[in-house]
């Protein structure tokens, strides 16, 4: 089913460009999973289109068009989904299905032209072949379906996306989503694992006493750059590990299995809120050698706050390691990004009009430059985004590392 949906491969290019990544990262199962899961969440959007009544206000609107706000005001919904129908919006128009004008990644920038009726969506044949192709993308789909069931809950202001994505039977669809066993979700943490295993100190000293990881979840970012520092041999480099997570249920998820898993692993356990002073939670300043993350700090409250608390715990030689969803090009829709869309805290942070225009995910140009701001240099981008859009323009991962001088 996979080669009647398109014939598409990735250009050979891609992999000359890929740096200390290794290619066998990027095999062809996982591209083709990329494919699907991409695909998957478009058709979701021709059908919350549907749902939503945003081919109507698409309709009424006429030749002027419409932007998201103003498709909010004709459909009578709650100002909260407004991020989401614009995504729908660029999904749609990323699919050919709608004309588009404006600035892309500006809030409301964006005015949407219908072209009449639009073409069922093909959610089922997709699914299927997403599963057929490999059975582990479905924790993927799981978390996008729940995101495209509530929508329209939270659309009438029946619910919000806390109390349908987040209570008991949530946890445990996001523990699945953030997974290493979820091979779309995993390229993160490897990628990631990757560029904080070729940046730590040779010696395990001189440049601080440890690392620390912020918003580790249940661990598997944490499981993925243990696991490659014990292959290569270089556990010893890492000093005390701090893994900290706020959420207490799933920090007691990352107790259970790291120190069990990893015993040979210095580790700690603890809480820390990215978002209040680190020296005030017991991260002394210039005490670190490396500061680790994967998909945190794009949730930051104040961005620009919590680099600089990084930057002050690294001592000088230091880096942050920061794997991150990238929006490889201002306004281009991520396929993953609905569910977190339907987050107040996702939506509602500072924004900046030059350094963070809007919430969520980020270009590769917008990351290098908040961490110049604060200090970091040099910055790198692995793998480098900005080059292997050019060959694969949907490529929406990477880490952003930044050295303390």
């Amino acid at each position: 089913m996979v080669s009647r949906l398109s014939s598409d491969v990735l250009d050979p290019r891609f992999y000359e460009h890929l740096g200390e990544i290794p290619e066998a990262l990027f095999d062809d199962r996982l591209y083709w999973s990329v494919q699907l899961v991409e695909r998957y969440a478009r058709e979701q959007a021709v059908e919350l289109a549907g749902l939503l009544g945003l081919d109507r206000a698409l309709d009424e609107a006429g030749e002027r068009g419409t932007t998201s706000a103003e498709a909010l005001g004709r459909r009578g919904l709650a100002e909260s989904v407004e991020d989401a129908v614009a995504w729908i919006f660029e999904q749609l128009a990323s699919a050919g299905l709608l004309d588009a004008a404006g600035t892309p990644g500006k809030p409301g920038g964006r005015r949407f032209h219908g072209g009449g009726p639009l073409r069922p969506s093909h959610t089922a044949e997709l699914r299927e072949a997403a599963l057929e192709h490999d059975e582990r993308n479905e924790p993927f789909l799981d978390l996008i379906d729940a995101a495209a069931e509530a929508l329209p809950r939270i659309a009438a202001g029946e619910t919000t996306g806390e109390a349908a994505l987040l209570g008991a039977a949530g946890i445990g669809r996001w523990a699945r989503y953030f997974s290493n066993d979820n091979p779309v979700y995993a390229l993160n943490n490897r990628l990631a694992a990757i560029a904080a295993a070729g940046r730590l100190p040779e010696d395990g000293a001189g440049r601080g006493t440890g690392m620390l990881e912020v918003g580790a979840g249940a661990g598997s970012a944490s499981a993925a750059l243990l696991g490659l520092l014990e292959e290569r041999g270089h556990l010893d480099r890492t000093g005390r590990f701090r893994i900290t997570e706020p959420a207490p249920l799933l920090r007691r998820r990352a107790e259970r299995t790291l120190p069990r898993e990893h015993p040979a692993a210095d580790l700690e356990l603890a809480d820390l809120d990215i978002d209040r002073p680190w020296a005030e939670q017991g991260v002394a300043p210039g005490s670190l050698h490396l500061i680790y993350g994967v998909n945190v700090f794009h949730v930051a409250q104040d961005l620009g706050a919590t680099l600089a608390e990084a930057f002050a715990a690294l001592a000088p030689g230091g880096w942050l390691v920061a794997g991150e969803c990238l929006r490889p090009r201002p306004g281009q829709p991520v396929a993953a990004e609905l569910p977190f869309l339907l987050l107040e805290g996702f939506r509602n942070v500072e924004t900046d009009p030059e350094l963070r225009p809007h919430s969520g995910f980020l270009t590769p140009e917008l990351w290098v430059a908040n961490l110049e701001r604060v200090g970091f240099g040099p910055v790198e981008v692995v793998p480098d985004v900005r080059v292997l859009r050019e060959f694969y323009p949907r490529i929406t991962t990477g880490a952003l590392c930044g050295r303390k001088p």
